[in-house]
């Protein structure tokens, strides 16, 4: 490692920033895999527990376990708070 970094340094600028943005441009395209493909299985779990810091069931939560008989439902809630 030590070798390549003295072997980068030797480079001229413009070579190692271009170098520097290949291997962002690597870890963040690794990341966004990671992310892209563990995304269906977090929208794809519910679970109904989640619980709030007050210690009640969250308003999605509660929506969820009180009565559901299956299908498909729409949830609306109002965020003014009158």
């Amino acid at each position: 490692m030590k070798r390549y970094l003295e072997h980068m340094h030797r480079k001229p600028t413009h070579d190692r920033r271009r170098h520097a943005l290949q291997v962002a441009g690597v870890l963040t395209a690794i990341v966004f895999v990671g992310w892209v493909t563990t995304l269906g299985v977090r929208l794809g779990t519910t679970t109904g527990t989640e619980v709030t810091d007050a210690g009640s069931l969250s308003q999605a939560a509660a929506a969820i376990t009180s009565g559901y008989a299956g299908g498909n439902q729409l949830i609306v809630s109002t965020t003014t708070g009158y």
